[in-house]
């Protein structure tokens, strides 16, 4: 039954996320699960670890099947037994942290108050690895259910990942000022909180500029299900064309288009569909949209100002088993096997930036917006952040609304606005704080029309990264360690 019911907590912390949003019920799971954690038996920590991981990844990733079947031509069941060995690998993020204080608490005369803060620390550093181990997979962060809550100030010094670690800490300080004989202790810990919150609170780390941004972003709600015949991609080609000489008459900067919503390398069409397409719009408005870009014989997934066909970024990110296949060479037997598609984009390396007029535009193409270190706005003189994508491939799922999450912390960890258009939704107009000003739903048709303003300046976590984090968590853990005076004889 215990087991059941940390299977249920998990699973009752995905409810604070997009498109419910029930900020409280983040706290309320942590704080049973970290009070049924007796971290006295290695077996139990492992399973009721277990338990809770399966819970919040099963509901927080179940969407992953859609992407397999759309991908591949995996079969159903074992496109489950997939999804299945992948919540596995994510649950070892929580289980081998739990699986340590366990192991530590067995063998030294320690404090579990104090083995909770170890736990809390060590929660925050695996999700920082489970960011960048195997290319990383930044998904479904604990410190993504903060969003739209007062907890937004801490995104532009700490991150997502310092969010998860002050989440972790607020239930720990909540449940021992409830019972614990340290209260004392943690009342202390909870003022340095409230500190830091009070020195952050509508804080403006970046400036307003005088430069008004003109934005029409279109979603065109082009299915992922193409024939790559004639008809088909001139008829995509019809739709785009509509939606966007419909805005000729307008005094717009930029019209933004989605990921590559033509199947066809861009270079093949230049001189004809683009072309045609920018001969229709004022000459003051730059078309930017996401394309395949062919480089001799490599192709990169692109976002391009097609008004200068100059400005151009590669995605550097990209989709392990979408885009590309890892150890290619080596598993080409097995990919093929199973069904899965031999994608071959490849990553590229230039500046994280498009020119746009007199604009610069920090860019992110889909899978790219969910990480935060890559997405940090440093040396780049950037007004705004740009983010296309195709969230087709999820289907009738959460899974577009936790992505849409994910640009939101973007622009409160770098205090930008940023501009999003996707195939089939959500497309997005989000500011500098977090807030959703416009946007068009999920399998629809939609144009958003907006003007924006250019912000300048830095952040901390984007001047610093994740260095103010890991300092913030050293200090705690130096005087928590200090207080606790920990012996560390055998038992």
């Amino acid at each position: 039954m215990k087991y059941f019911i940390c299977f249920l907590l998990g699973g009752l912390y995905t409810l604070s996320f997009s498109p419910y949003n029930i900020i409280f019920l983040s706290f309320l799971s942590v704080i049973f699960f970290l009070i049924l954690l007796d971290l006295e038996f290695m077996k139990d920590s492992i399973l009721k670890s277990l338990s809770f991981s399966t819970g919040y990844f099963l509901i927080g990733t179940y969407w992953l099947k859609n992407v397999i079947n759309n991908f591949s031509d995996v079969s159903s069941l074992l496109s489950i037994a997939m999804v299945f060995i992948f919540i596995l690998y994510l649950s070892l993020f929580i289980i081998i942290p739990i699986i340590f204080v366990t192991f530590i608490n067995q063998r030294l005369i320690i404090n579990k108050n104090y083995l909770l803060i170890i736990l809390a620390i060590l929660i925050t550093l695996f999700e920082v690895v489970r960011a960048h181990l195997f290319t990383g997979f930044s998904w479904f962060n604990f410190g993504q259910a903060a969003i739209n809550t007062p907890l937004d100030y801490f995104f532009p010094v700490f991150g997502v990942h310092g969010l998860t670690f002050i989440i972790f800490m607020m239930a720990i300080i909540f449940i021992n000022i409830i019972k614990s004989d340290n209260r004392n202790f943690f009342v202390s810990l909870a003022s340095i909180l409230v500190v830091i919150y009070v020195i952050i609170f509508n804080k403006n780390w970046t400036s307003l500029t005088n430069k008004e941004i003109s934005i029409f972003i279109i979603q065109p709600n082009l299915q992922n299900k193409i024939s790559y015949s004639n008809e088909d991609i001139l008829n995509r080609m019809n739709i785009l064309r509509k939606m966007t000489v419909s805005q000729t008459n307008k005094n717009v900067d930029i019209i933004l288009w989605p990921e590559a919503p033509l199947p066809i390398v861009y270079n093949k069409l230049e001189n004809t569909f683009y072309k045609t397409i920018i001969s229709d719009i004022p000459k003051h408005t730059s078309l930017v949209t996401g394309v395949f870009y062919q480089s001799e014989e490599i192709i990169y997934n692109s976002i391009i100002n097609a008004s200068n066909n100059i400005s151009i970024y590669h995605k550097k990110h990209l989709v392990p088993f979408g885009e590309f296949l890892p150890f290619r060479e080596s598993l080409a037997f097995l990919y093929k096997s199973i069904g899965i598609k031999m994608y071959d984009i490849k990553s590229g390396d230039n500046v994280s930036s498009i020119n746009i007029k007199n604009f610069v535009a920090h860019s992110l193409i889909c899978y790219e917006s969910i990480f935060s270190k890559g997405s940090l706005i440093k040396n780049e003189k950037s007004d705004f952040i740009i983010n296309v994508s195709n969230d087709g491939w999820f289907g009738e799922s959460l899974a577009p609304y936790q992505h849409l999450d994910a640009l939101i912390m973007r622009s409160l960890e770098n205090q930008r606005y940023s501009i999003r258009s996707t195939n089939t939704g959500i497309s997005a107009v989000i500011s500098p704080f977090g807030e959703i000003e416009e946007y068009i739903q999920f399998n629809e048709k939609g144009v958003i029309s907006k003007k924006i303003f250019a912000r300048n300046g830095h952040t901390p976590i984007s001047k610093h990264g994740y260095s103010i984090l890991y300092l913030f968590i050293f200090a705690i853990f130096l005087y928590s360690t200090l207080y606790f005076n920990i012996k560390t004889f055998k038992r």
